[in-house]
């Protein structure tokens, strides 16, 4: 299987880590993961690299998560099809009520959970 990328925009050094830790020490899978500290990061790392999931936190500086995935998934864009999965510390209604219009794949929410990524990945057929 080919090794997957997953790209992870967040401006909190601590959740990109521990992300990252999940992904390739708890369950163990063989992936690259790219990490940037805001969306605009996230667009330029698209237009050069193949990345197969996008972690996007919703609130950072210079442009935050939302920005990106609109951007992400316009109707002309060439990466539309990648999965965009929504990073908050919000709860999931108060979530949905707030941002309920951005076109995210779907939500993770903080403190992450082994068990919910990997109901993503499987959701989304990385695992």
């Amino acid at each position: 299987m080919e090794k997957r990328t997953f790209l992870i925009a967040d401006d909190i050094f601590t959740n990109q880590f521990l992300l990252e830790a999940i992904l390739e020490d708890d369950l163990k899978l063989d992936c690259n993961c790219r990490m940037v500290q805001n969306g605009k990061a996230a667009l330029d790392v698209l237009k050069s690299e193949k990345v197969d999931m996008v972690f996007m936190d919703i609130e950072m500086p210079i442009m935050n998560g939302l920005e990106a995935t609109s951007v992400i998934k316009a109707e002309d864009s060439p990466y539309k099809n990648i999965p965009v999965i929504a990073l908050t510390a919000h709860n999931l209604e108060e979530f949905k009520e707030m941002f309920g219009n951005t076109p995210f794949d779907s939500i993770l929410e903080k403190p992450y959970s082994v068990e919910r990524i990997t109901e993503l990945l499987t959701e989304f057929n990385f695992v």
